[in-house]
């Protein structure tokens, strides 16, 4: 055990790593005490996706691709809750809940970043149900396009 421990701190001088935390034992216990930061981080991911929407809205550069999106978003977010409107009609993203929306899309947290970042199939999300929506679906079709701007 005490060669292991040698080779292990060896191994740890050369990569720049302290002991604990290359060594599984330690690593696994840290990781489970810290099981309620990803829901803080995650919430942070997506202010920061619709704060980059919110950029993309305001550029002159994206303001056909907004015309031919035209249409009022609602996103209702869960896990933590959150509400989101994408006022592609207005030129407005804001926090909140809109008097009229065209398409309400309800959603956990997780998906809609999956979904805004590319590593998730808005259509096959849709089918298994992690994706809810109500109201017009061309424009949930067109969703696509929000990830280009």
């Amino acid at each position: 055990e005490r060669r292991q421990r040698q080779a292990s701190q060896e191994t740890d001088r050369q990569t720049g790593t302290d002991g604990p935390t290359a060594d599984p034992i330690h690593s696994t216990a840290s990781s489970s005490s810290s099981s309620n930061t990803p829901a803080h981080h995650t919430s942070n991911m997506a202010e920061a996706i619709f704060e980059q929407l919110s950029k993309a809205v305001a550029d002159p550069a994206n303001k056909d691709k907004i015309k031919k999106i035209n249409g009022v978003f609602q996103f209702n977010l869960n896990n933590p809750n959150q509400e989101w409107i994408l006022d592609l009609k207005n030129g407005k993203v804001e926090k909140g809940k809109a008097a009229k929306s065209d398409v309400t899309l309800t959603m956990k947290e997780s998906d809609f970043i999956a979904l805004m970042t590319g590593k998730g199939n808005g259509q096959q999300m849709f089918m298994s149900g992690k994706i809810k929506f109500k109201g017009n679906m061309g424009l949930v079709m067109k969703l696509g396009d929000l990830q280009k701007l």
